[in-house]
C-alpha cells in the first residue's frame, strides 16, 4: 500500500530538515513525500532539490504561489498517491517506526475501511517527550473527534490521518483574499459521518506552545474572519457541543463579522 506524507511550507528550510531526517530513518520507506512550497523566499528549492538527488526515500516536490495552509491541502490532495493522506508540518517530525505502525493498524482494519475515515495517533511534545492530552478511552476505538472531546473529554492537538478519497470528497474552502480555515471545520464534517480510529500510540513529535498558539489565533482571526466565520456557523449546529461553546462561537461569529468590514 503506497502512503502520502504532505508537508506544506513556507520559509521553514532552517527546521525542515528534522522531518526529512525522521522520514530517511523510516523502517518502511514504502511511502511518498510530498512537499508543497507554499511561495518561500528562503533556500527551501536548493535544499529539497539536493534531498531529491539523495535518493533515499520517494520526494515530489511542488511549488506555488502563497495561497496559505488550506489551499496547499487541496492541492496536495489532489496529486497524493496514496491511500492514506498525513499531513505532517514542516516543523514537526515523525517517529521513526511511524509509517510502519500506521500501515499495520490500517491492514488490520480490512474489513472496517468502509467505516472509519482514517486514523488517529497521538502527537508528543519533543523538547519533554510528553503526551499531549490524557489517552483515549481505549487502545483501539472509533469515534469522531467531536466526542472525543466532549464525550470522552480527550483534548489538545492530535495526529489524524484521512483516508485520501475522502479528503477529494471535503476541499477546504478557497476564499479570496483569505488563507486560512480551521482544519476542524472539515474534520468535523469528515469524522462525524464516519469515525475515525483513536489508538494510543504517540507517532507525531511537535512542539506546543501555549502562548504562541494564542496569539496565531488571534492574528489568523483578523486576516481570515470569512474562514473563521464558516467554522463556528458549523459548530451551532452540532449535537454534541455544549451550549456555553456556542454561545462563544456566537461571539466569534459577531467579532468575524466586524473584521470582515473592517478588511472591506
Amino acid at each position: 500500500m503506497l502512503f502520502t506524507v504532505f508537508t506544506p511550507t513556507y520559509n521553514r528550510a532552517y527546521t525542515l530538515h528534522k522531518l526529512y531526517e525522521s522520514l530517511i530513518r523510516q523502517t518502511d520507506k514504502s511511502f511518498e513525500w510530498i512537499v508543497l512550497n507554499d511561495g518561500s523566499n528562503d533556500n527551501t528549492d536548493e535544499l529539497v532539490e539536493k534531498w531529491i538527488k539523495e535518493n533515499k526515500i520517494i520526494i515530489r516536490y511542488i511549488k506555488t504561489v502563497n495561497g496559505g495552509k488550506q489551499r496547499a491541502i487541496n492541492y496536495g490532495v489532489k496529486e497524493a498517491l496514496g491511500e492514506l493522506f498525513f499531513i505532517v508540518d514542516s516543523d514537526d517530525y515523525l517517529s521513526y517506526d511511524a509509517i510502519e505502525s500506521v500501515k499495520a493498524d490500517w491492514e488490520n482494519m480490512s474489513e472496517e475501511k468502509d467505516v472509519v475515515s482514517g486514523l488517529c495517533y497521538k502527537k508528543v511534545i519533543y523538547t519533554t517527550n510528553k503526551i499531549i492530552g490524557i489517552d483515549y478511552p481505549e487502545p483501539a476505538i472509533n469515534a469522531s473527534l467531536l466526542s472525543m472531546v466532549y464525550q470522552h473529554k480527550v483534548i489538545g492537538d492530535k495526529a489524524e490521518i484521512f483516508q485520501t478519497k475522502l479528503l477529494q470528497e471535503y476541499p477546504f474552502p478557497e476564499i479570496e483574499g483569505e488563507t486560512f480555515v480551521p482544519e476542524a471545520y472539515i474534520w468535523n464534517k469528515i469524522t462525524n459521518k464516519r469515525p475515525l480510529r483513536f489508538i494510543n500510540k504517540g507517532i507525531y513529535f511537535c512542539e506546543y506552545l501555549e502562548d504562541g498558539l494564542s496569539n496565531n489565533f488571534l492574528r489568523n482571526l483578523k486576516k481570515n474572519p470569512e474562514g473563521f466565520k464558516l467554522y463556528y456557523r458549523d459548530v451551532l449546529y452540532y449535537k454534541l457541543i455544549p451550549i456555553k461553546d456556542k454561545l462563544k462561537a456566537i461571539i466569534r461569529i459577531i467579532q468575524c463579522c466586524i473584521y470582515s468590514k473592517i478588511k472591506v
